[in-house]
């Protein structure tokens, strides 16, 4: 063989060993990333899952902290209603009366 052709088969060797270098390292890079997006969709996944819970509690706590206030509100009614039903009374006077036997009558 001459030097030439040597050299050229040298040349050969060196751009295929490169080119076997860097198909090595493309794919090691590519394992990375897919690892990654294997991690970030992992993690998204798991946040999905905890705002889910978090959302879900939220909507507990406030259901529970309207029907405590609705309570709240109830019982004050309540309290109120009673308080003026013993307040009230009835002055009747002849005509009043009169009048209410009248409504009642008239009814029958």
């Amino acid at each position: 063989m001459s030097n030439t052709q040597e050299e050229y088969l040298h040349s050969l060797k060196r751009i295929k060993e490169v080119e076997d270098k860097v198909q090595v390292e493309i794919e090691t890079h590519r394992k990375l990333i897919e690892e990654e997006i294997n991690n970030l969709q992992k993690q998204l996944e798991n946040a999905i899952a905890a705002s889910k819970l978090e959302g879900e509690k939220l909507v507990e706590k406030s259901i529970e902290q309207a029907r405590l206030n609705a309570t709240l509100e109830a019982d004050k009614i309540m309290e109120d209603a009673k308080k003026k039903s013993q307040t009230i009374s009835i002055n009747l006077d002849q005509k009043t009366i009169k009048k209410i036997i009248e409504i009642f009558l008239s009814g029958m």
